[in-house]
């Protein structure tokens, strides 16, 4: 599931692209209206976009799994809150958070939280910490490299748009006297292809031959971007999508809920890894 989620994010600010000519609709109350266009903002946001050299985001995710049917079915919630602060380029960035999920030691009936921290950098690898041990775990480089070509590849949205301009009738596009807010909804297997093209070429530069999404089908997806009237900088998005797929015979069904926030740009010059992580972490077999 990674990897969708990875596909979903890919080109953010590509989901803000349509061809049309008409000014935003105002919400109501809305007293500083702006006539940009669709395109015009959608130019502006990614004009901005390359001046972007860092930020930090907060991220606010609810995922809920049912797996099976009838008395056997089985649901379960895990709940995520992370910050994150990333640098473009050369690429870095530091997560933290924590995961609330059932303890499955406890058939589910109680929860657990787990803490989350990893560090990535281009010169120094991938480090993600191991909770149970309090010991830290990297990637081995072969893998990480992989995991390198894919972001760098993804920071060009190109490709993405030209993709995103058969679905220009399903945007809506609002304003607010602070910003523009950009809405996608997309039922059935409207974007299966755009997804199954980026994961099966994910799936190539990493030696992989089994395409997850041939079991998939995308019952709802629904974006909504706040973009800053006067910076143009994404403020916000608002994810909600549900998936079904089939699973060793079982039906899973998942509905994914998540609230991405940015609060600074470039303030960042550096993420530096400590030395100690970097000396002490084992390679993760």
């Amino acid at each position: 599931m990674k990897k969708i989620f990875k596909v979903l994010a890919v080109g953010t600010l590509a989901l803000t692209l349509a061809a049309c000519n008409s000014s935003a609709t105002p919400t109501k109350d809305t007293t500083n209206k702006s006539k940009l266009t669709l395109e015009q903002v959608y130019d502006k946001a990614v004009d901005r976009q390359a001046d972007i050299q860092s930020a930090s985001a907060k991220m606010d995710m609810t995922q809920v799994t049912k797996v099976g049917s009838g008395e056997e079915a089985m649901e379960f919630s895990i709940d995520s809150k992370m910050e994150m602060d990333i640098i473009v380029d050369p690429l870095a960035m530091h997560l933290s958070g924590s995961m609330t999920m059932p303890d499955m030691m406890n058939e589910g009936k109680e929860t657990m939280d787990m803490p989350i921290e990893m560090y990535m950098k281009k010169d120094a690898g991938l480090f993600m910490k191991d909770s149970t041990t309090d010991s830290w775990l990297k990637l081995p480089d072969e893998n990480f490299d992989a995991i390198l070509d894919q972001t760098a590849a993804s920071a060009d949205a190109k490709e993405q748009l030209e993709q995103l301009k058969k679905f220009i009738k399903d945007f809506t596009f609002e304003q607010t006297d602070d910003e523009y807010v950009l809405t996608l909804d997309a039922k059935g297997d409207k974007f299966k292809e755009l997804i199954d093209s980026e994961i099966n070429k994910s799936m190539q530069e990493m030696g992989l031959e089994e395409n997850p999404m041939d079991q998939l089908s995308i019952e709802k997806i629904n974006y909504v971007l706040h973009i800053d009237k006067e910076t143009f900088d994404t403020n916000k998005m608002d994810m909600n999508f549900d998936l079904k797929m089939a699973v060793e015979g079982d039906e899973l069904l998942m509905n994914t809920k998540s609230v991405v926030t940015y609060t600074e740009f470039n303030h960042l010059k550096t993420i530096d890894i400590p030395q100690s992580i970097i000396d002490n972490a084992q390679t993760f077999q």
